[in-house]
């Protein structure tokens, strides 16, 4: 049962009915990130890793809110989540370390296994022509300046503060009068959300 008093319970309701949607979430990410990082370090994964994955959790929770029935506790909907990704995540290395590619002779390799991807021995990796390469980096610079601009105004402002401005976490607080974990929050949820649609478009 759900604890009627439960400050989360609250600023769910609060985003369910448009009400502060990116200020409210960043409450709960405040309130919750600590609590998930902890639970990926506790899995055995490294602080870099811990914060991708609480990205994805995070991510995740964004895109749940609206269908969230409220007569469930917030926290262990969270928490499921993170163990689904946490789950997931080491499923996927234990199939990655099976996965292997043989390279023939005929090839020019010695018959042994390469990474994924990786190029055979004495076989030079393909060069694409300059003209090619050029346009392929400026197709990849306009999607990604299209995807900044469809980020959430409040994230599209940090993201911008922080990366266009070189601006340090304290002076974007500052400047969006929000708390230092809530331009993170900004921050980790506009990586994610450029990395799946650069993703997406490739």
């Amino acid at each position: 049962m759900p604890d009627a008093d439960d400050p989360s319970q609250h600023l769910v309701e609060l985003i369910q009915a448009g009400i502060d949607p990116e200020g409210n979430f960043g409450r709960l990410f405040e309130r919750h990130s600590r609590g998930i990082h902890y639970l990926f370090l506790r899995r055995g994964f490294s602080a870099e890793e811990t914060r991708d994955l609480a990205q994805e959790v995070f991510l995740r929770v964004s895109r749940g809110l609206p269908k969230f029935r409220l007569e469930s506790q917030f926290k262990t909907w969270v928490f499921e989540i993170a163990d689904n990704v946490a789950q997931n995540e080491l499923r996927r290395r234990s199939t990655g370390k099976r996965k292997g590619k043989e390279i023939s002779l005929d090839t020019g390799g010695m018959g042994g296994q390469w990474e994924e991807g990786e190029p055979a021995p004495f076989e030079p990796p393909p060069q694409p022509p300059k003209a090619l390469d050029e346009v392929l980096k400026r197709e990849q610079a306009e999607l990604l300046s299209r995807a900044i601009g469809d980020l959430p105004p409040k994230m599209r402002v940090c993201f911008q503060l922080r990366y266009g401005q070189g601006r340090k976490y304290e002076e974007i607080a500052v400047l969006m009068n929000v708390s230092i974990d809530t331009v993170k929050a900004h921050l980790h949820q506009a990586r994610q959300r450029l990395r799946i649609e650069l993703s997406d478009a490739s």
